[in-house]
């Protein structure tokens, strides 16, 4: 438990909240833009805030956040699969809370937070996970003992 609540207060958690809380403005402030201002359509309006905040969320979380030393190309292909999954999460729960009679920006916010909490996780243990960071075994050999 108490490593847990270690991880929560870690520095690159408060620094993924930094960088998920400006994406939020940019993702909710286009989306204002493009659908309350502009009259898109909800579902278009969505995708294209989704959209807008790529580039921003993945630079931000690889240099800023997890500072991580994988390399760029195989952690964007990760992060690509996950956006597939968090783009169809956003418009399914954006759509279908609006449709049950939230308000948009409340279900986008309800979305974002559900995305963040799993990504998360994702980012930190699988997408910007430095090789430094993985343990290699040799066959045969046994962990080193560390005395306390």
């Amino acid at each position: 438990m108490w490593n847990s609540a270690c991880r929560l207060s870690s520095a690159d958690t408060t620094r993924f909240l930094l960088v998920g809380g400006l994406c939020y403005i940019i993702d909710v402030g286009t989306l204002i833009l493009l659908h309350g201002v502009l009259h898109m359509p909800l579902a278009a309006a969505t995708s294209l805030a989704f959209v807008t905040v790529l580039a921003v969320n993945f630079s931000l979380n690889r240099s800023f956040v997890f500072r991580s030393g994988a390399m760029t190309g195989p952690a964007f292909a990760k992060y690509l699969a996950l956006v597939a999954l968090n783009y169809c999460a956003t418009v399914a729960t954006v759509t279908g809370l609006t449709a049950l009679g939230l308000a948009y920006v409340a279900a986008k916010t309800t979305s974002t937070i559900i995305n963040a909490v799993a990504n998360y996780g994702a980012f930190r243990w699988w997408v910007f996970r430095s090789p430094a960071t993985r343990k290699p075994r040799s066959p045969g050999r046994s962990e080193p003992v560390r005395e306390p």
